[in-house]
């Protein structure tokens, strides 16, 4: 199992990326530089590789006796589905053979809106199932 600190490193790229890239699409001539396009790529890649390895707490967890604690993972499973859901949706959208940008501003937004959904449910992880997951660890 990947370590609660690699994951919290993990979480902490994703949100290095988000912040730079945002930063970045406010200037409409970045949006089509191959930079922030790989950039994004690298963005895209760490996300899916972070939920993946999310797959491991789950399966220990969904194990316990607890209903709370069970009830607590399948929130997140839920989440993480539909996460990837709208991150796809955006993705068919904005992000076939590199970006594609027909209206900025609405890029822009759809792009703050995506990163900050991310970036929710990165907190949601660090504060509740990280913890949730190292409790059950501890008491096995």
């Amino acid at each position: 199992m990947v370590s609660y600190d690699d994951l919290h490193q993990q979480n902490h790229q994703i949100a290095e990326l988000a912040k730079t890239l945002s930063y970045l699409f406010q200037d409409r001539e970045m949006c089509d530089t191959s930079v922030t396009c790989e950039l994004f790529e690298r963005y895209r890649d760490k996300f899916d590789m972070h939920m993946s390895n999310n797959k491991e707490i789950y399966s220990t967890l969904l194990n316990n006796n607890d209903g709370s604690v069970r009830s607590t993972v399948e929130r997140f499973m839920e989440g993480e589905k539909e996460i990837k859901r709208l991150f796809k949706k955006y993705s068919d959208k904005w992000c076939k053979n590199g970006l594609r940008i027909g209206n900025h501003a609405e890029f822009v937004k759809e792009t703050d809106e995506m990163f900050e959904l991310v970036w929710s449910r990165i907190q949601a992880e660090s504060e509740q199932l990280y913890p949730l997951a190292r409790n059950h660890d501890e008491a096995a």
